[in-house]
């Protein structure tokens, strides 16, 4: 308790950034590796059993099956993405007529993880981008944690121009 009771304002709030961060970081990270290594991904005929639909909300709604060694497996979305909400009409209508309702399509699946799959092997949108601002949110937490100094040096150097 000394110790937390030791620490200033801007290491609080570095620890804090730092710990809320990593969650999303790791997921953003996983995501990327994923769409990275799916070139690889064996693939298997599946079938869409859900169609592309994008309501107000955005919010995707859409699934695929595919069976592997006897077991069915099920995917949610045909890419790896960051967000769907970010879509435009155009594109939203493009995805549509591609995965329609029963139609069959290729899945690739991780070899070592067949629950994990992907539609479109190596498209990632968005990931880069999320990612990139998840890892330099994280370096301002860990500068604010283990150099609070800076910060305040930077802020007042701002604040006077």
């Amino acid at each position: 308790m000394e110790y937390i009771q030791s620490l200033s304002q801007f290491q609080i709030v570095g620890l804090v950034l730092q710990l809320i961060l990593l969650p999303f970081l790791f997921m953003a990270l996983r995501r990327w590796w994923w769409a990275k290594q799916s070139h690889q991904w064996p693939k298997v005929k599946g079938v869409v059993t859900k169609g592309l639909d994008f309501p107000l909300s955005k919010k995707i709604d859409f699934l695929y099956t595919y069976e592997l060694n006897g077991a069915t497996y099920t995917g949610e979305e045909p890419f790896f993405a960051n967000s769907f909400k970010n879509f435009s009409q155009k594109k939203a209508s493009g995805l549509i007529a591609k995965y329609a309702l029963g139609k069959q399509v290729n899945v690739f699946y991780n070899p070592s993880n067949p629950r994990i799959s992907t539609l479109e092997p190596g498209r990632k949108d968005g990931v880069i981008g999320a990612l990139l601002l998840l890892f330099l949110l994280f370096l301002l937490g860990a500068v604010s944690f283990y150099r609070p100094s800076l910060l305040v040096e930077a802020i007042d150097y701002f604040s006077n121009r």
